[in-house]
């Protein structure tokens, strides 16, 4: 069988690409930043502190809070956020668990689309994984449509690219979707030079699990660079079966979309006002996390936009960290080193996993 979820196939999800087909390529980055500028206006109070404690009470402690809040302010950040580790881990159940807790249950707003590692026991590998790769992009391509449409700007669209290969995650961001280095992202459509593609909307957000160990090559590095990684230990918790999910609350959609943001000077005065300007210039890796990663300066230097986008997201509409609510500096020590990690990933140095613990995917693979 080949590996869908068509959750937002159908005549509905037919029907509204056709109608936002034309929109996603005409409408300009400028008016997806009006609109979100009109959301973070009128959410400015927004409680995200509220949104996680809905998510982690509906995954009724099956992942650590932290765990929760890291993906949740990856997914702010990063154009791409990629799980990694053993098959089994709990990371598309993860990934499932947060997107239902915010937006229902079987919601045509969270679409699944799996590998078609299945096609090498066919017998016509070939053949089924051309039918595979169409139908899979046909499906990513509708439900950036239905994300494009303005009716539906206010709604969270979640895409989750379910045990990919690393050739499979390099097809979506190599040949359908263009991740520039500011973590920009457009759609690579046919005949239209790169400057040209349109912009993706801000209300989809893109998650891809893949399975280790494998050894990386310089071309998955390339891939892996544009993502926060994630990386789960063997010992990680399976969520297995949700648990019966309660109904989101009303607002929850907006709240994540209102406080996304990846504008670096933004952050920049933003964090000031939070830390404080002298604190802001201290702020670098912990010496731990240094410590494992050779060249440190050079990567800070040039992470450096990403990082701060990162950290500034750490922190709710009042000034709290999501890390930690008490403590700003420690909350913002917390999310920088934790985005160091996730965009260095490939090149640290490894530990010793330990059983229960996440992580990272560099010391899986060597």
């Amino acid at each position: 069988m080949i590996a869908y979820n068509f959750r937002a196939g159908g005549s509905v999800a037919s029907s509204q690409a056709g109608a936002g087909q034309g929109k996603s390529a005409s409408t300009p980055a400028t008016a997806y930043r009006s609109i979100r500028h009109g959301y973070r206006v009128a959410q400015a109070k927004a409680n995200e502190q509220d949104l996680l404690d809905h998510v982690c009470g509906a995954l009724g402690g099956a992942f650590p809070r932290q765990l929760i809040t890291s993906y949740y302010v990856s997914l702010k950040t990063n154009p791409l956020v990629v799980l990694t580790g053993p098959e089994g881990a709990g990371k598309a159940a993860l990934v499932t668990g947060f997107t239902s807790a915010l937006v229902g249950v079987e919601s045509e707003q969270f679409v699944t689309i799996g590998s078609n590692s299945w096609t090498e026991q066919s017998g016509q590998q070939s053949y089924y994984q051309g039918v595979h790769e169409r139908l899979g992009s046909l499906h990513f391509l509708e439900t950036l449509h239905d994300a494009a449409n303005p009716a539906n700007l206010g709604k969270l669209y979640m895409v989750l690219l379910r045990g990919l290969t690393l050739d499979e995650l390099r097809h979506y961001t190599r040949d359908l979707l263009q991740i520039d280095a500011n973590g920009e992202r457009r759609l690579a459509l046919p005949g239209l030079a790169p400057a040209q593609r349109p912009v993706l909307p801000p209300n989809i957000f893109i998650t891809a699990t893949i399975h280790g160990p494998r050894m990386l090559s310089e071309a998955d590095r390339e891939v892996l660079r544009l993502a926060g990684q994630i990386a789960f230990g063997p010992g990680s918790p399976d969520l297995g079966p949700l648990p019966m999910m309660p109904p989101p609350a009303v607002g929850l959609q907006r709240i994540m979309l209102a406080s996304a943001g990846n504008s670096p000077a933004d952050a920049r005065e933003r964090l000031g006002a939070i830390l404080g300007q002298r604190d802001l210039r201290r702020l670098g890796p912990s010496a731990t996390l240094a410590r494992r990663l050779p060249n440190a300066a050079a990567l800070v230097r040039q992470l450096a936009d990403t990082i701060i986008a990162y950290v500034a997201n750490s922190f709710d509409g009042d000034g709290r960290g999501l890390f930690d609510p008490h403590d700003a500096r420690r909350n913002a020590q917390i999310a920088y080193d934790d985005q160091m990690t996730q965009r260095a990933l490939d090149r640290m140095l490894p530990v010793r996993p330990r059983r229960g613990r996440i992580t990272p995917f560099s010391s899986l693979v060597v």
